[in-house]
């Protein structure tokens, strides 16, 4: 009797145990049960597929016709020689980045970082000399930049050198997923500061930012950047459609 009782008690604590201390996936709840699982399960690994055709060949916007270029770059031409997005930014991608960029989930750069070298390897051709990240707004509290954390480990997988601190962010703004199209244009004015524009002239630059929305950050950057006289190519994990 007592063996029966105590039997049933280890398994007790141990459906306790599993229940409060096997790691979950962070977007649906389930258990991790298999190795290569990290933070996410292979459910919700699978949902993050990428939308690499048909877009436009400069934004990436998803158009109706492959290798075409949208309505919005015929009239008003980016200044970015091509844009390209990992995938469309909803779902499980959006839950993620939210975790990383705004609650410190730094086990997610992994998946980020070969999220985007998939992009990279698939999308993106050429020569580059430097691999540049969007800056991070010193004002706000994070212990580390998360953009920046994405390019270490692209710049390891694709062979960029990694230009870190030329391209700073000079001006406290507002997020810009809160504000309007015309808010959002001032608000980054004057936001973005390069320390060294001879070190960008004729060089070939990937601009790296995690979210393209409006496209309003990636073009201010890409315009410092252009006026240097840099040719910019961006990349970002997902962009809304």
């Amino acid at each position: 009797m007592e063996m029966r009782l105590f039997s049933a008690f280890q398994e007790l604590c141990n459906l306790i145990r599993v229940s409060v201390y096997q790691p979950r996936c962070i977007c649906c709840q389930d258990l991790l049960v298999f190795k290569e699982e990290q933070h996410i399960c292979g459910s919700c690994r699978s949902q993050i597929q990428p939308f690499f055709f048909p877009v436009c060949r400069l934004c990436g916007k998803s158009i109706n016709e492959n290798g075409e270029i949208c309505g919005e770059c015929l009239m008003n031409p980016p200044p970015y020689r091509k844009h390209a997005s990992y995938t469309r930014y909803e779902g499980v991608i959006k839950e993620l980045i939210i975790y990383y960029k705004f609650k410190g989930m730094q086990g997610l750069k992994v998946l980020f970082g070969s999220l985007l070298t998939e992009l990279f390897n698939s999308q993106i051709t050429g020569h580059f000399d430097w691999m540049v990240p969007v800056p991070a707004d010193q004002g706000r509290k994070r212990e580390l930049n998360p953009i920046l954390e994405l390019c270490k480990k692209l710049s390891r997988s694709v062979d960029i050198p990694l230009m870190r601190k030329n391209l700073i962010k000079v001006k406290r703004t507002e997020p810009q997923v809160l504000l309007s199209q015309a808010r959002r244009l001032k608000n980054l004015d004057g936001a973005f500061r390069l320390r060294d524009p001879v070190a960008v002239n004729k060089k070939r630059i990937l601009l790296v930012d995690d979210v393209y929305t409006t496209g309003t950050t990636i073009k201010k950057c890409t315009q410092l950047l252009k006026k240097a006289g840099a040719d910019v190519v961006a990349i970002t994990l997902a962009r809304s459609v």
